[in-house]
């Protein structure tokens, strides 16, 4: 187990008080580099400083940003920080010095520690400095998932998942020399999305285990890799490419059904890419990002709503009355929590422009009735 002196124990006893906040809230973090990548239901947002090879982080309204140490992408390095639905887990990647590479793990924010869970049993591999890397956690804590590397192929990475009870399980490929990842797990851990190396990365979820492609509504055509699953496992989200410089659209996947929903992108703004990067416990909203060429950092944030549709963040926000810094741009949503009350991530402003995380608490409980969200917290239902 891999431990970290961070000053985040204790910490989580301040989360009532984050949860309790009455008024619809912004916050620009001040975290220089880092990128938010997902938030709890009581607001404990968590992310990583990406690809310069830094480590991960947590932040509070009361407490702010604080590092909590492993190893964030970078250096031949994979993973992301993801966290449980009451704020306890974050997911990652941290260095095994005992073995010398990286590997998939799980933090705690009461103890303040990390705690690693090594390579695939069996027919783990090592690839520059990684052996396994932690993507996301499921919505009770339990269950982590990423993706590990095997010594089937020719440096083939396969769609792993961990829990206490099994250890990691290494979720397959449907082909010997391509990979495939999981990017995402609903509540329970039995529902795991994320993509599938051969038609490019295509969607894919993994129900109790079994790999299923996600194809889009003609049956044929590949849908781009998945990003997020509902918490009840019904439904997947992910990224749409334009053609020749046309709009793309994300889509939302139902599980149970096989149905490829297309989500219209932004009627201004939209870009040839557009990702669903998350979405909330019923399937019924979801947040992302559409951006042409570059960095989705300078694109645009939307959310899409169940009988709605699609609108860009700012337009939602300035609809409900939230205000926020003025020149403030939001580029891209990268989680929303499970109940749809707190929204997180990547905006900018100033000139030249620059990146910034940002926090949003949504307005409740009158405002949330409105908008459909009172349901959202029902009993989440478990796959067999």
């Amino acid at each position: 187990m891999n431990t970290r002196n961070a000053s985040v124990v204790g910490l989580i006893a301040g989360l009532a008080l984050v949860s309790g906040t009455a008024n619809a809230q912004f916050w620009a973090l001040d975290i220089g580099t880092g990128l938010t990548e997902d938030i709890s239901d009581n607001g404990v947002a968590s992310g990583s400083f990406g690809y310069l090879g830094g480590n991960y982080f947590m932040w509070t309204a009361d407490g702010g940003s604080i590092d909590i140490g492993g190893v964030s992408p970078g250096n031949g390095v994979g993973g992301q920080g993801k966290i449980s639905d009451d704020g306890r887990y974050i997911s990652g990647s941290t260095y095994n010095a005992a073995e010398d590479w990286t590997e998939m793990s799980r933090y705690d924010t009461v103890t303040g520690t990390w705690t690693g869970f090594g390579a695939i049993p069996g027919h783990g591999a090592q690839i520059d400095a990684e052996t396994t890397g932690g993507w996301s956690i499921s919505g009770d804590g339990n269950t982590v998932v990423g993706l590990g590397w095997t010594n089937i192929g020719t440096a083939d990475a396969h769609a792993i998942r961990w829990t206490q009870a099994e250890g990691i399980v290494d979720l397959g490929s449907n082909a010997v020399g391509r990979s495939s990842r999981a990017n995402s797990v609903n509540y329970d851990g039995s529902v795991v999305a994320g993509w599938q190396d051969g038609a490019g990365r295509q969607g894919a979820v993994w129900v109790n285990g079994v790999q299923e492609l996600i194809f889009q509504s003609d049956g044929v055509t590949a849908a781009q890799e998945a990003f997020a699953v509902s918490g009840n496992g019904q439904y997947a989200t992910g990224l749409g490419l334009g053609r020749f410089f046309a709009p793309g659209n994300a889509y939302r996947y139902n599980i149970d059904t096989d149905t490829y929903e297309v989500l219209d992108n932004l009627t201004s703004g939209a870009g040839s890419r557009m990702a669903g990067a998350d979405i909330t416990d019923d399937g019924s909203i979801i947040v992302g990002g559409t951006w042409g060429t570059g960095p989705a950092t300078f694109g645009t944030a939307f959310i899409w709503q169940e009988g709605v549709g699609t609108m860009s963040l700012s337009d939602y926000l300035d609809g409900l009355g939230i205000a926020y810094d003025d020149g403030f741009h939001f580029a891209f949503a990268s989680g929303i929590s499970s109940d749809g009350q707190w929204i997180t991530g990547w905006g900018n402003y100033g000139s030249p422009a620059t990146t910034t995380s940002f926090v949003v608490k949504i307005p409740s409980p009158a405002t949330a009735a409105m908008l459909g969200l009172g349901g959202l917290m029902a009993t989440r239902r478990r796959r067999t």
